[in-house]
């Protein structure tokens, strides 16, 4: 076949195809996802709300969207979980939500809604970029100058002055959070605080059953992060293998391997994010990647004919 005709009908094919979504912020994915695992997740408890799994789900803990809204995964796919690579568990079950997995199903169902194993373009390295850039983003903000009353660990709060662009900064140690109990975070309204914390390992022991969708917790260099008391903030934590134990989060959470051992519920984080926040850029729909590949292969064999 010529080339030029193969050419000519692939753009003929493409105008068709619908256009791909508008840029997706990590803003808009914090907000959308309440468990955000980069690579693989074991799922001993239960996530309440929205899940993505960069490569493979093991486990057998139930995904209870609980009417949180799908996700649009940028590829014409809007769903309650997403799974990069495979799915091994003992009985994952979805209620009413829809499931897209890259890889292949073992055990997965859903009721009131459908389960699609190969699916093709779940942006899981578009996501590692995204999350890894964003937190080190993040650290590189400067603190504006609130006060961070962490020398009595059993009323351990902060008070939050905002910067310009209504964002608060903070950056401790990630030894304040290890044990005692975390009374909170007073902003003024509508101001985002995010809180830095140093440390490869650190471990979350404090009690923070104070709900706040304003506040991340930016754990921008560990690789390891236990928790094991109930936190009700968001955490990015996108180098870190993470242990969940305790009594669970009221939040979104950003792990790179995670190992949950309980809860993680809406609220979602509901804050703002500097302007220079990374985006990812949803890929080209399964039609258009499978006719791009067959018209360059068609093209590509014709070339070697000859």
């Amino acid at each position: 076949m010529n080339s030029k005709f193969l050419a000519a009908t692939a753009a003929a094919f493409l105008t068709m195809l619908p256009v791909a979504a508008q840029a997706v912020t990590a803003q808009d994915l914090l907000n959308g996802w309440n468990n955000i695992v980069l690579n693989d997740l074991q799922a001993n408890a239960e996530t309440e709300g929205t899940l993505f799994v960069g490569n493979d789900y093991t486990g057998g803990a139930t995904v209870n969207p609980d009417n949180e809204p799908g996700v649009d995964l940028g590829n014409g796919l809007t769903v309650s979980l997403a799974v990069g690579g495979d799915v091994t568990s003992t009985g994952l079950n979805v209620n009413n939500g829809d499931v897209a997995i890259g890889g292949a199903n073992n055990t997965a169902n859903t009721n009131g809604g459908t389960v699609t194993a190969g699916v093709a373009g779940i942006p899981t390295a578009q996501y590692i970029s995204t999350f890894q850039t964003l937190s080190a983003e993040l650290n590189a903000l400067s603190d504006t100058g609130g006060t961070a009353n962490t020398s009595d660990q059993n009323n351990i709060n902060f008070q939050s002055v905002a910067g310009p662009d209504g964002i608060a900064v903070f950056h401790i140690d990630g030894s304040v959070l290890a044990n005692g109990t975390f009374n909170g975070i007073s902003a003024p309204s509508g101001v985002t605080t995010i809180i830095n914390v140093s440390g490869t390992a650190p471990t979350i022991g404090v009690n923070g059953n104070f709900t706040d969708t304003m506040v991340l917790f930016n754990f921008y260099e560990a690789t390891s992060l236990n928790i094991q008391s109930a936190f009700n903030y968001s955490i990015l934590a996108p180098l870190a293998t993470v242990t969940l134990n305790g009594g669970g989060i009221n939040g979104t959470v950003v792990s790179y391997n995670l190992t949950q051992n309980a809860e993680i519920r809406p609220a979602h984080f509901q804050g703002n994010l500097p302007s220079s926040a990374s985006t990812v850029v949803p890929i080209p729909g399964a039609a258009g990647l499978l006719l791009s590949a067959l018209v360059f292969g068609g093209i590509a064999a014709r070339r070697r004919t000859a």
